[in-house]
Parts: C-alpha cells; structure tokens; sequence
C-alpha cells in the first residue's frame, strides 16, 4: 500500500518527500525502463524524465493510493516515446545483459540470476512494444490485470490478449533456444489466472 502521508507532502511540494519518494521507486522504474529499452543510457534517460514529469503533476494525483499505476503510466509512455524516437529495436548484447540483469534483481523480480541470461532477454526484446510492456508489468513488475489496464489506458481484455499472444511468441523463441525449463516455468507461472491457458 502506498504511504499516503508521503504522497500527500509530496503533494504540498516538499522536496524531501519528493526525495524519499523517487529512492523508494528508483530501482524498479530503472530495471523496467531498461526492459522497455534494452539500453541502460536510455533507460536512465527515460527515468529521469519520468520522474521530472511526476514532480511537476503529482498536485493532479487525486488518489495518492493509485500512485504506482499513474507513475507507471507515465514511466511506459516516456518509454515508448523515447524508444519509438532513437529507434532502438535491438536485441540485448553482451554489453547489456549485466545492467539489466542487476536492475532486475534490484527490482525485486521473481526471477533468479540463472534465469537472467541472454537467451531470456534476446526473447523479451523480440516482442513488439505492446507485447513487451505487458509482459513486463504482469512478470517482472507483478501487477494485476485490472492495473495494468489501467496504465495502458485500455480494457483488461485487452491486457490479457497481449499476454496470451505475448506467451505464445515467447514461448516458441524460448523453445527453439532450448532453454531450461524451469526458466520457462517462471515466465508462464501465472499462465491459468485470467484465463491466460486459452484465447483471452
């Protein structure tokens, strides 16, 4: 539950708060940003900027509760806009996989290093970006469907038919690279909430 009083200060502009604030939410934003982006300087680009937005709209907040899904909808539209922008459609190199295998962990995701390898990310960055992003708040960010809807800004229908055809694409990539599969097992491990086993 997000700490109200906190909101509320940040709220009345006190930059301390503001502060506490973004070091509380830091790790995560960055280990999604980078998941978004595959590139650590966008992704830090792309927190910084978030972040600034946040300071200057978060007086707009209604609900200071509903924090983390209007944070993240800013988060997953500065990603987007910055990735569409320097065109950075790459598959994760050598260079990459270290920064964005210590975001991850920073981020408290459920997956351990040894499942954090190339092959892994080489799949996720394959996605289209809607693909990728669901995948990204429902596995690593562990959100519910009704949240992730709402970052979107579209019909929980809609979530979940981007991560049924985001478990078959990954699926067959991480098939055809023979991966583990207990590696396989920790992406699908949510596959039969929401229906996800069937057609969304």
């Amino acid at each position: 539950m997000e700490n109200t009083d906190l909101m509320k200060r940040c709220q009345l502009g006190d930059l301390d708060s503001f502060s506490e604030l973004y070091h509380l939410h830091r790790k995560k934003a960055l280990g999604t940003a980078y998941l978004i982006s595959n590139q650590k300087g966008i992704a830090e680009d792309i927190v910084q900027e978030s972040f600034i937005e946040c300071f200057r709209k978060i007086r707009t907040l209604k609900n200071p509760e509903a924090f983390e899904a209007w944070f993240y909808k800013i988060l997953v539209r500065t990603g987007w806009r910055m990735v569409k922008k320097h065109n950075y459609f790459l598959l994760v190199g050598d260079q990459n996989i270290e920064g964005l295998s210590a975001a991850i962990m920073d981020s408290n995701s459920e997956l351990d290093t040894s499942v954090t390898n190339l092959m892994v990310h080489e799949a996720l960055a394959q996605l289209s970006l809607p693909l990728k992003t669901v995948v990204i708040l429902y596995y690593f960010n562990d959100m519910t469907i009704e949240k992730i809807s709402k970052v979107l800004g579209c019909f929980p229908g809609t979530v979940k038919s981007r991560l049924y055809n985001a478990r078959i694409q990954l699926h067959d990539v991480l098939n055809v690279n023979e991966l583990n599969e207990p590696a396989v097992n920790i992406f699908f491990s949510k596959r039969k909430e929401y229906g996800l086993d069937g057609n969304a």
